[in-house]
């Protein structure tokens, strides 16, 4: 073989090599992490996997990409942290607030929630404003939004605020701790929360709701998430509002949603 054939077979070789590496680079498609927090009906920590209507949705949306994914529970604060700090990391379900604008991209709305004062039935607690609230020990999730909102408002943890890290303990400490007086939830949540936490629903009651309207709750990612994906997460929702398949999934969790806009 001469030395111009082998220049050639060379030339060939590399060409090869290079449009091999090339190909695997445009395929490639990054890994995405979604964590979340136990928030039933939302969101719901099983010893297998993770359930809820919220999931659904996120699990149906991430599944019409090209992206691999696993869905982790954490306590919230974890949960966020992560979310802050990791590229391609997405969290859910997670309120909008000024706080957090510039902390994440609102990838796309995904379920509404409300905000009340949720206390023992038994004790016949009658709250009318945040002033009178103050009045009382309550128990919310750290770094949640209903956190972020009585520290807003003047509340102090260990005079009238009881913080915990995650959901799993917060009807308990209401049901079994005479200190607390009252939480701050989704009062549409509790008779899943309470099942999961073998108490009786009726035990509970809403004694008072903080918003005239429901609020927003998103599926958002970290700021250094590729706008590609997110354009493609974000598409991806919005085609299950489109067809009706968010709807349709909230309708067979019975949940008092009429629909995500």
């Amino acid at each position: 073989m001469n030395i111009y054939n082998k220049i050639k077979i060379l030339i060939l070789l590399l060409s090869f090599f290079t449009l091999s590496t090339s190909s695997q680079e445009i395929t490639f498609q990054p890994h995405i992490e979604i964590v979340t927090e136990h928030l039933p009906p939302f969101q719901i920590d099983t010893p297998n996997k993770v359930m809820g209507f919220a999931t659904e949705i996120v699990s149906s949306a991430l599944s019409s990409t090209p992206y691999t994914f696993n869905i982790s529970v954490y306590p919230w604060a974890r949960s966020l942290n992560m979310a802050l700090n990791k590229e391609n990391t997405c969290i859910y379900s997670i309120a909008r607030t000024p706080a957090r604008e510039e902390q994440f991209i609102w990838v796309n709305t995904i379920a509404e929630r409300n905000i009340s004062f949720i206390g023992l039935t038994e004790r016949k607690l009658s709250i009318t404003s945040l002033e009178d609230a103050k009045k009382h020990m309550i128990a919310v999730i750290r770094d949640d939004v209903t956190h972020q909102l009585l520290v807003k408002e003047g509340f102090t943890e260990g005079l009238n605020l009881f913080v915990v890290n995650n959901t799993h303990s917060l009807l308990m400490l209401l049901a079994k701790r005479k200190s607390i007086d009252l939480i701050l939830a989704d009062g549409y949540t509790i008779k899943y929360r309470a099942q999961f936490n073998n108490l009786n629903p009726n035990l509970f009651e809403n004694v008072y709701q903080l918003n005239t309207k429901p609020l927003d709750y998103y599926f958002a990612c970290n700021i250094k998430t590729s706008p590609y994906i997110i354009e493609q997460l974000r598409y991806a929702i919005n085609q299950l509002k489109i067809t009706g398949k968010i709807d349709k999934i909230i309708s067979e969790w019975q949940y008092p949603v009429i629909r995500v806009n």
